[in-house]
């Protein structure tokens, strides 16, 4: 029979140590702050004050030298100007304490004395007194000066004496810390140790054991014999369960080989589930190609409407073609990929609204040095990206710009560049727009540029969309688009 030897439980020996701990860092914390309390009560008054009196001397040495040079030559009146605004506002940092009365006296003359000062010498750098009486009242300034400085040494030398004598007291503590320290730390310590090796003793020890014995199990190996302790409390029936674990494991082995297979079969769902994601995403591709901007829609409709006010119905008639090409091909269209020459009609159709729209101040150039109807690209690629050009670039833009789109062929692959003269973007933004670009996001992109990257690099195993600006000059997207390697991926 198992011979008992503590009837509390694991939970309670470990809340009593936790109790004694904090008990015992408390104690010590109370300590701590006591003497923090005290040293910064005392000596950071003392520095405050010493602080203070150099500062005050540095101030009134400074200022008077800034005097002398500006008296000479007048032409350090900033300086001067500010090295009076340092010393007024020290001169105001000293507080009168009625109680230390040989310091009180020093304050109490120079806070009374440093007004005059001051008046005379803000009347001597505004210059108010003819040539005699200006000498005069300059040397008046020098020896308040002198007189100020003389009281600020005083002062300084008031105030180290005093508090020379409150270190002094102060420090005679501080001797004593070290035996106090000890008194509180030791008892401390010798119950924070003895706690912990009792808790090694009921608790760790018997995990290290069961440890030892799990290596060898996990190395198929149940030849260890039982463990054995005497703890009466939960960790006495974790032994015992471990045991008896111990014992039925070896006729659990089999059950690998069928977790083994469960696990196939979870891989193989895993991998129809990301299929079924990629096509997911295709669907998405889909429906964010035939979204139109209503802000774009809404422009337009208001130039037809004003147009056909103002003309006899030719312009909003081609207009209205134009936009109904642009409706026609983006909610019609069902292909992945469409010829060049498509797509440029698009383009085009769009640039002939955005110049009744903007007359003179839109300009665009399409120079293709391939055959249009024998290319091929995503579609609704690039009207998106001239929409960009116009919305964002160029319509920001007092005098307006340009759209250029230049499209030829090296090694099979398909090159178009769509540049414009618009505003540009910082080096910040272009950056965040590569990195968001790489992420595949379209968080913050939209889901024109970002959609068409998405595609590209979808569709095509070698394609690629680039993009280069300059704040304040152009910005150009840049194509590239293999006309053998299309694909899904």
């Amino acid at each position: 029979m198992r011979k008992k030897v503590s009837k509390r439980s694991i939970k309670e020996k470990i809340g009593i140590f936790i109790i004694a701990v904090v008990l015992a860092f408390t104690i010590n914390l109370c300590f701590d702050f006591f003497i923090v309390e005290y040293t910064s009560s005392g000596f950071g008054e003392i520095i405050n004050e010493i602080s203070l009196c150099y500062e005050l001397s540095d101030a009134l040495a400074k200022e008077k030298s800034d005097f002398a040079i500006f008296i000479r030559n007048r032409d350090n009146i900033e300086t001067l100007i500010e090295s009076c605004k340092r010393t007024d506002e020290i001169v105001d940092k000293l507080e009168l304490d009625i109680e230390r009365r040989e310091r009180y006296a020093k304050i109490w003359s120079i806070k009374n004395s440093y007004p005059i000062y001051a008046k005379s010498r803000q009347e001597i750098i505004e210059s108010k007194y003819d040539v005699k009486d200006f000498i005069e009242k300059v040397y008046d300034i020098y020896e308040m000066q002198d007189y100020l400085i003389g009281y600020g040494e005083r002062l300084m030398d008031v105030t180290l004496s005093e508090n020379n004598a409150i270190y002094q007291k102060r420090s005679e503590f501080f001797k004593k810390m070290p035996l106090l320290i000890g008194i509180i730390l030791i008892p401390i310590i010798v119950l924070v140790v003895y706690m912990a090796l009792r808790l090694q003793t009921l608790i760790i020890s018997p995990i290290n054991k069961m440890v030892e014995v799990s290596k060898n199990i996990a190395k198929n190996d149940f030849s260890d014999d039982d463990i054995v302790i005497k703890n009466n409390d939960e960790m006495g029936d974790l032994t015992n369960a471990f045991n008896k674990m111990k014992h039925v494991t070896s006729g659990y082995i089999s059950s690998l080989e069928e977790r083994y297979e469960l696990s196939e079969l979870l891989h193989k769902e895993a991998m129809e589930k990301m299929n079924m994601e990629k096509r997911l995403n295709e669907a998405r591709f889909d429906l964010l190609k035939n979204q139109i901007n209503p802000h774009f829609l809404f422009n337009t409709l208001n130039i037809i409407a004003a147009s056909a006010n103002l003309e006899d119905a030719k312009d909003t008639e081609d207009m209205i073609r134009a936009l109904g090409n642009i409706f026609r091909y983006s909610l019609k269209t069902d292909e992945k990929q469409v010829s060049l020459e498509r797509e440029l009609s698009i383009v085009k159709d769009y640039m002939y609204i955005q110049k009744m729209r903007f007359g003179e101040r839109v300009f665009y150039d399409i120079d293709s040095k391939v055959e249009n109807d024998r290319a091929f690209i995503p579609s609704f690629s690039l009207q998106p990206i001239v929409e960009n050009a116009i919305v964002h670039g160029i319509s920001k833009k007092e005098e307006g710009g340009k759209v250029v789109i230049r499209v030829w062929e090296r090694e099979n692959v398909l090159h178009i560049i769509v540049a414009d003269t618009g505003v540009g973007m910082s080096e910040e933004r272009l950056e965040e727009l590569r990195d968001f670009m790489q992420k595949r996001s379209t968080s913050k992109i939209g889901i024109g540029f970002g959609n068409i990257y998405k595609r590209i690099k979808n569709m095509y195993k070698n394609g690629d969309l680039r993009i280069y600006s300059k704040e304040g000059k152009m910005t150009v997207v840049y194509f590239l688009i293999p006309q053998s390697d299309y694909l899904y991926r």
